[in-house]
């Protein structure tokens, strides 16, 4: 399954091609390998804008193709979005005249489908809705961001949204006050793009400005922009309307060199404080965080909720004391700017409406049904693209209820925090193109289930399991996806009861997929994702290339086939007190080892494939080349740091190995004998014989930790090669050769 969507606009929608009214329809057809292609004609008017869908209730991965009169394709589709294997094509027609829509299956194949039809932009505005603005416009390499002004009155509901035409193209949305003050922002709008939407309700009358920028401030390609009013467009939670007695007012700002902020608040017991965060220039990510008299977190946000990145609390003081609010850049982020930050003594009740915006946030498309366990409230439906069947619903509460029990009373995870009625909150609903998903929708900062440890970024969460797994690409069957998908989502709501914010973020994925292995038998999913990482080993540990996280999953099977399972749940427990780097060092240091030294045991593993699941491997690590003389050896490309290059040495006899290069790397001599990978430390340089073994490869092995988790750069080598003076080294260790497979 290829992820692509190839959207084309070639020409300004004119005024009266939207006010066409071209009838939608849904078409039907069949691919056959006697039949491979299925065609249906279009009659479209110049700047006329046709919407394309295919869907299949046989899980058909489709290729969409459009032509133009004169036969020309003018847009293509594989998937239009990541997990489904439906096409799209949004088309602004260039030329009058019969256009032809080609549907074909992907590899040949074949089944029936529908071809949805539609006309004109649909950005989910209701009848009622009335137009300011709705053009074509272009990034490029001199127009990075696009501004337009918008008078708006008092309560009108303003609807802004993007529409990417250019594959990739992720847009942006701000809206600003008169004063430039952020009052509404959107990145993706939650339907599995990355178009954008912002809906506001004006408190006042003036004029406002919407912004159109990039995610990353250098995207480039064409997209539509909708400016809108709409008065049944549901707005979000309006902070700003608020009341409550002033208590302070504070302006400042975040940057490099003043990353956060403290300020002091005396609270008297029952009273309840509601602390809001603005941001008036650049582009920072305010989080707001309370502490109690203690100095123990009692409140924290992030994004409020109301489509910016502004953050805002409410707490209700259980005793008198001086409380700290700071306000810092989110994760230390590179984001800065100015801020106001506002502070009101208000209503108790205010604590319980902040609460009810972020606890609900999956809506079931259809009427609701709840399955009940032990431990967990199972929400479903029979109806809508939520859609599921009881006893799917019924399979999945089993399966929740299952993994609980295994991951909690087998492998020694904290219990998880639960709701009010005791139990965890679960869905079976649309996953929006991924398999299944967590929420956290509560900080708890300690958890309850864990007495005599003093958690400080514990929070509830609720998980999302998909109905159907349709368009995944993948052969296992909807329940066995479904146990895959409940053993890693169950193990994030866990994670979550340890550390929501660890800065290690690379745990979160790789733990959830190796606990799949641990506990899912036959129906993990995780062995697909080992492919990513073998591909390119030289990537650091921690890099934040697509999927390494998952992939990297082996490295947690690694430490557990050396030092027990239970040193995963360890790691957890120590993110409790540490944070980032040093919560893996803590924990290594506490069986003995360094995390360079740990990795480099895994970088080796990697090349034996010295696991129990590497027959499910779809391939071995990477070759970064071969040396076949003496003399200088150079590689093409980097290795980043706890990254690691493979070298095949086809030289025969005792050589001698000396890198040149960054004082940080080490090589190690891997090769396969008496059904073992022996494992031989080479240093700065060495012996190595490569005739004592059927295979022999050099590991150039990068030692250094990146600057943070993540950050990471590469460094060049090479190897001089020359005439061995000595013998070599007995190995080290080994691994089992039992699934090695040469590397290529």
């Amino acid at each position: 399954m290829r992820a692509c969507l190839t959207l084309i606009a070639l020409v300004l929608m004119t005024a009266s091609a939207a006010g066409q009214t071209s009838a939608d329809r849904s078409l039907s057809g069949h691919i056959t390998a006697r039949a491979p292609n299925a065609s249906f004609q279009l009659q479209l008017e110049a700047g006329q804008i046709v919407n394309l869908t295919t869907s299949s209730a046989e899980d058909l991965d489709t290729v969409l193709r459009l032509t133009d009169p004169g036969g020309r394709t003018v847009a293509e589709n594989d998937d239009w979005q990541e997990g489904d294997l439906s096409s799209r094509i949004v088309y602004v027609a260039r030329t009058r005249g019969r256009h032809t829509a080609v549907v074909s299956g992907y590899g040949d194949a074949t089944g029936a489908f529908q071809l949805q039809v539609s006309y004109g932009l649909d950005v989910g505005l209701s009848d009622a809705a009335r137009t300011l603005r709705e053009e074509r416009l272009s990034f490029n390499a001199q127009r990075r961001e696009a501004r337009f002004d918008v008078d708006l009155g008092s309560g009108d509901v303003f609807v802004a949204s993007t529409f990417a035409l250019s594959d990739g193209l992720d847009t942006i949305l701000t809206l600003r006050d008169s004063t430039g003050a952020i009052l509404a922002q959107s990145d993706d709008r939650g339907d599995g793009t990355l178009n954008s939407q912002i809906i506001y309700e004006a408190a006042a009358a003036g004029r406002y400005t919407v912004v159109v920028g990039t995610y990353d401030g250098k995207g480039v390609g064409d997209y539509i922009l909708s400016l809108a009013l709409d008065p049944n467009a549901e707005a979000p939670f309006n902070f700003a309307a608020i009341e409550g007695a002033p208590l302070a007012q504070y302006d400042g700002e975040l940057g490099d060199a003043q990353p956060s902020r403290s300020y002091s608040v005396n609270l008297a017991a029952g009273q309840t404080l509601f602390a809001r965060s603005d941001v008036l220039s650049g582009n920072l990510d305010p989080v707001l965080r309370l502490t109690g008299p203690d100095g123990h977190p009692v409140a924290l946000n992030d994004d409020r909720g109301d489509g910016s990145l502004n953050s805002a609390l409410a707490y209700t003081a259980p005793a008198d004391g001086a409380y700290t609010l700071e306000i810092s850049r989110y994760r230390q982020s590179g984001t800065g700017g100015a801020y106001r930050i506002v502070l009101l003594s208000t209503d108790r009740s205010l604590v319980t409406t902040l609460q009810a915006l972020v606890e609900n946030q999956v809506t079931l498309s259809g009427p609701e049904r709840i399955i009940e366990t032990a431990d967990f409230r199972l929400h479903y439906t029979l109806e809508g693209q939520d859609a599921s069947t009881s006893e799917y619903a019924q399979a999945t509460a089993e399966a929740l209820q299952a993994a609980l029990e295994e991951q909690v009373e087998r492998l020694g995870w904290a219990a998880p925090i639960r709701g009010e009625d005791g139990r965890i909150r679960a869905y079976v609903a649309h996953a929006d193109g991924s398999m299944g998903y967590v929420k956290a929708v509560q900080m708890v900062f300690d958890n309850p289930s864990t007495p005599g440890v003093r958690e400080t970024a514990a929070a509830r969460g609720v998980l999302v399991i998909d109905n159907d797994f349709r368009g995944t690409g993948k052969s296992a069957s909807p329940e066995s996806l479904m146990r895959a998908t409940v053993a890693h989502e169950l193990n994030h709501i866990l994670q979550h009861g340890y550390d929501s914010q660890e800065g290690l973020s690379w745990l979160y994925e790789s733990t959830a997929s190796w606990m799949e292995t641990a506990t899912a038998g036959s129906d993990q999913d995780a062995t697909g994702y080992v492919e990513t990482d073998f591909a390119a080993p030289e990537r650091c540990w921690t890099t934040s290339a697509e999927g390494h996280n998952y992939a990297q999953w082996t490295l947690l099977q690694s430490l557990a086939d050396s030092h027990g399972d239970r040193i995963v749940v360890g790691i957890w427990e120590n993110s409790v007190r540490y944070d980032g780097f040093e919560t893996m060092s803590r924990t290594l240091a506490g069986v003995g080892t360094t995390i360079p030294d740990a990795i480099q045991r895994w970088r080796a593993q990697n090349f034996a494939r010295d696991y129990d699941l590497a027959p499910l491997f779809g391939r071995s690590v990477r070759l970064h080349g071969s040396i076949a003389r003496d003399g200088a050896w150079t590689p093409n490309g980097r290795v980043e740091q706890l990254g690691a290059h493979y070298v095949a040495v086809n030289l025969r006899g005792a050589r001698t190995y000396a890198l040149q290069g960054d004082a940080n790397l080490e090589l190690v001599g891997l090769g396969r004998r008496n059904g073992a990978i022996e494992v031989i430390p080479l240093g700065r340089g060495g012996v190595f014989d490569a005739s004592a073994f059927e295979n022999a490869a050099l590991m150039v092995f990068h030692r250094a930790l990146p600057d943070a988790p993540g950050v990471c750069r590469g460094v060049s080598y090479s190897i001089q090669v020359s005439g061995a003076r000595g013998s070599m080294a007995r190995a080290r260790y080994q691994f089992s050769a039992e699934h090695f497979a040469p590397p290529s």
